[in-house]
């Protein structure tokens, strides 16, 4: 008899916590050090052992003392962050005067937030345009194409192996070394549909009602449905930059050259998702790329109308004179974009135990919150990986070899780690690229107790699927930014 067919499970590596010497990270030992240098300093100089001890308590406290559910040194740049934005950026930002666009047709100012970038439109396939997000501050370019898949959740366990696997070549092919992108993303934004097309297709096919009972319940089943349908539109963004082009810059125009690079990254792209079963459109012109960022400020106002209203507002005409937003207003756990309220959280834990292929389907489904998931995917050389995995395999050989010296136990968390990197080790001989990850989560509302609500329903779904959220506190409106499908995360987040 032939044996089942055994399912295979996924997993996600565990965070770094090793730090930099016994399991202390550098803001630690920095804080310790530091307070423990202006200790012995103040003694010699003869202060009272009291005052003189005061720092490095202080150091140890900082250190060691939980507020909140984090550390109090993780506090210190959130507040650093939050103080900064007050004196650069401001908690209020409006669309200068006057609003009626100029005779060129320049694009409207956008928030600091935003700051440099522009959407620009480029040659592609001979008379076809090619749309792409330049940003003047980073000197990368980023173009967008919508993907969509068959139903993931009904495939079979093989078939949804093989699309992941599919997923996983198009992200291998550029972990290259010195490649020119610098990072994809797929970024989903699922929105209750409440059903409205088929509605309205429903109204146009009725002829007469003769079986009202059946029609009555079928409109108490529309009824249900409509407070749990979702529609979801995903796109998935490569990124290329100028940093990267190499030394024949000097012979070449250097945005000529970019824009030649970033489009055969983006055939690239397209090449690998049709053939990891993936449906690729064309890649999003200027204009459709526009419409992307007016419908990701507040989506349920740029949602076009199915019948009714006059043609620009059923067609969602969007122009670089009116793409940006109006207001801007950021707070401390929110920012508020012209009628809509956004927080954004980033996956600060991914699931610790083996998960199924279909994991994140609880979770993406939407339960009638409007939600953005953008996944970030950095990737990185083979050379870099192998010098990284050495690395940090020596600092974990060495800390467990101190800690055994000093008489503390080697826990069961740094083992784990330790074997997390001689299997990631493993993977890269046999081929397969490494890739940095980081996940953001935005989700929007009508108000802030909407919001609220709201937030509360997409961190449960979160701790059902394993994951933990973390709001970004104070850095709101860089966390937005970053969750667009512009090509501004991760750098523009974490800086």
């Amino acid at each position: 008899m032939k044996p089942e067919r055994e399912e295979r499970v996924y997993r996600f590596d565990p965070a770094d916590t090793s730090g930099v010497f016994l399991g202390l990270g550098l803001a630690q030992c920095g804080l310790i050090g530091g307070g423990l240098v202006i200790s012995v300093t103040a003694l010699t100089q003869g202060a009272p052992l009291v005052l003189a001890m005061l720092p490095v308590l202080l150091g140890v406290g900082a250190s060691f003392a939980r507020f909140g559910g984090y550390a109090l040194w993780q506090w210190l740049p959130v507040l650093a962050g939050w103080l900064w934005m007050r004196l650069s950026r401001g908690r209020r930002w409006l669309a200068p005067l006057p609003l009626v666009p100029a005779g060129d047709g320049a694009a409207t100012p956008l928030p600091p937030c935003l700051a440099g970038i522009s959407i620009v439109d480029l040659a592609w396939r001979g008379r076809q345009r090619l749309g792409a997000v330049r940003d003047e501050q980073r000197h990368t370019l980023t173009a967008a194409v919508r993907v969509a898949g068959p139903q993931f959740v009904v495939q079979s366990t093989g078939d949804q192996e093989r699309l992941l696997a599919g997923w996983g070549d198009i992200l291998n092919q550029f972990a290259v070394e010195r490649g020119p992108v610098t990072h994809l993303t797929w970024s989903d934004l699922a929105s209750p549909s409440g059903l409205e097309q088929h509605r309205s297709w429903l109204g146009s096919v009725k002829s007469g009602d003769p079986h009202s009972e059946a029609a009555a319940s079928y409109d108490e089943l529309l009824a249900g449905a409509t407070a749990t349908a979702t529609a979801h539109d995903v796109i998935v963004t490569v990124t290329v930059s100028r940093d990267r082009l190499g030394k024949n810059r000097a012979t070449v125009d250097p945005e000529l050259h970019l824009a030649r690079v970033l489009a055969s990254s983006m055939e690239a792209l397209l090449r690998g998702a049709r053939s990891a079963g993936l449906t690729a459109g064309d890649p999003l012109t200027a204009a459709e790329l526009q419409r992307v960022v007016r419908t990701r400020f507040d989506p349920a106002a740029a949602r076009p109308r199915v019948a009714g209203g006059r043609l620009v507002e059923r067609l969602g005409l969007v122009t670089p004179a009116n793409a940006g937003p109006m207001a801007v207003e950021s707070s401390w756990r929110h920012v508020r974009v012209d009628g809509a309220f956004h927080r954004t959280y980033q996956v600060a834990c991914w699931p610790r135990l083996p998960v199924a292929p279909a994991w994140l389907e609880p979770f993406l489904g939407g339960s009638g919150v409007t939600r953005t998931m953008t996944v970030v995917f950095c990737p990185v050389s083979a050379y870099q990986s192998r010098r990284k995995i050495e690395r940090d395999l020596v600092k974990l050989e060495s800390d467990a070899a101190t800690k055994e010296e000093k008489g503390r136990r080697v826990d069961a968390r740094h083992r784990r780690a330790t074997q997390s990197l001689l299997d990631r080790e493993q993977e890269l001989v046999a081929g397969f690229a490494e890739m940095g990850y980081a996940a953001l989560v935005s989700v929007c509302a009508r108000t802030a107790e909407e919001l609220d609500e709201h937030a509360e329903i997409v961190e449960q779904l979160a701790r059902e699927a394993g994951m933990e959220l973390r709001c970004l506190d104070a850095r709101q409106d860089l966390a937005w930014a970053a969750a667009l499908p512009l090509g501004l995360a991760p750098r523009n987040l974490w800086t």
